[in-house]
């Protein structure tokens, strides 16, 4: 079935919804629910190094007049945020921020100052419950981590894939676990609430074998999250993806298998398996959401629930404001064409009728929970629920 992040799925939005639209959409909701807890999500779409598998929308590019200009347009667009919520008379309650990627870790430290600055006029900084960044172990020190933990971030994420020498050869991304290990000593670690690796299956040359290693040696390392995506290659889509020799690929019914060996090594350890491709620490406020049922799932994966609400500022970053998704623009040349118009980047987005709420609440209440209280619908909704 459909891998939601969100119901409807971004196939059925339109582009015929654009900045006027995004607009009233925030002005309905913030007039409504002025309190609501929210996320911002911002995309940096930049990196120093082309992985092979990588399918986000990103820049590779190492020339910092290029980015500083991306910068510049970026805080333009949170400027027109905050040009909004000033005409309301309103400050968001903003609760979770996520600077993602692209690699956040590429911008400069003053690039990323200026970055957290801005956002300090949309939002109270000392008031946030997570302010997490992505981050490139190749292209990090020890000290940038201790910086990013002077700003304020505290929960960092790792795009470790696979520590085996051929399968990070063939991607792409070279970065021994012994590289990752030295930036991660106690003293790191005490400055941030947790860690994340992302971990991906079905790269070419992995075996059930070799990934089972990755696994034991992930598990040395104990971040608080793992998120555990499966390869998608679409070479017609990402052209950088004929890099890979499909020969390479492992099996397609090799896939469950590897998939299936990780959740046993990992719940074997301690790990609870949240759900779908996400595991988290027991410790973890994820792991806790999930045992008290008030975890929920967005298009950065589960989160612990707190926030419902999503604003997305950067190209391709997604908005789920109130009964409505927007997203901004792919093309950096569009996006940057709408920010000189004073306009919102908006590209596509859908507007939920009352029916399609409801079905968004079942659908993501069954994949948080693993379960659906038919009670807990009918009063929300005041609906009986054999009858709808």
């Amino acid at each position: 079935g459909p891998y939601y992040t969100s119901y409807p799925t971004h196939g059925e939005w339109s582009s015929e919804l654009a900045h006027s639209d995004y607009v009233e959409s925030i002005k309905d909701f913030f007039l409504k629910n002025g309190d609501a807890p929210i996320q911002i999500y911002l995309h940096i779409p930049f990196c120093a190094k082309l992985c092979y598998y990588c399918i986000c929308n990103i820049i590779v590019s190492n020339n910092r007049e290029r980015v500083q200009t991306f910068v510049d347009y970026l805080t333009r667009e949170i400027d027109l945020l905050h040009k909004l919520f000033s005409g309301l008379s309103i400050k968001p309650n903003v609760k979770e921020i996520h600077l993602g990627g692209g690699t956040p870790s590429h911008l400069e430290n003053d690039q990323l100052v200026r970055i957290i600055d801005k956002l300090g006029e949309i939002a109270d900084l000392k008031n946030l419950d997570e302010f997490a960044m992505e981050i490139d172990p190749r292209t990090t020190t020890k000290d940038d981590l201790k910086f990013y933990s002077s700003l304020g971030i505290n929960r960092i994420s790792f795009g470790v894939q696979d520590f085996d020498p051929d399968v990070q050869r063939v991607i792409n991304r070279v970065q021994p676990m012994e590289m990752v290990e030295a930036l991660l000593p106690p003293e790191i670690r005490a400055g941030f609430d947790g860690l994340n690796f992302d971990l991906l299956y079905g790269l070419p040359l992995q075996t059930r074998k070799t990934f089972e290693k990755t696994i034991e040696q992930v598990k040395v390392l104990a971040p608080e999250r793992i998120t555990l995506l499966k390869y998608a290659h679409a070479p017609q889509i990402r052209k950088h993806m004929r890099m890979i020799d499909s020969k390479m690929l492992p099996p397609v019914d090799e896939l469950p298998l590897m998939f299936y060996d990780a959740v046993q090594s990992l719940t074997a350890d301690g790990y609870v398996w949240v759900g779908i491709d996400h595991f988290a620490k027991p410790s973890d406020d994820l792991a806790q959401a999930v045992a008290e049922k008030r975890a929920w799932r967005n298009f950065g994966g589960f989160t612990t629930g707190e926030t419902h609400n999503l604003i997305g500022i950067g190209p391709t970053a997604t908005c789920a404001i109130g009964n409505a998704y927007y997203q901004n623009a792919y093309a950096m040349k569009e996006y940057y064409k709408a920010i000189d118009e004073g306009k919102f980047p908006i590209q596509q987005g859908y507007q939920m009728d009352s029916d399609e709420v409801l079905r968004r609440e079942v659908i993501l209440k069954i994949l948080c929970d693993s379960s659906l209280n038919y009670k807990q619908i009918e009063s929300k909704f005041g609906i009986s629920f054999p009858d709808y």
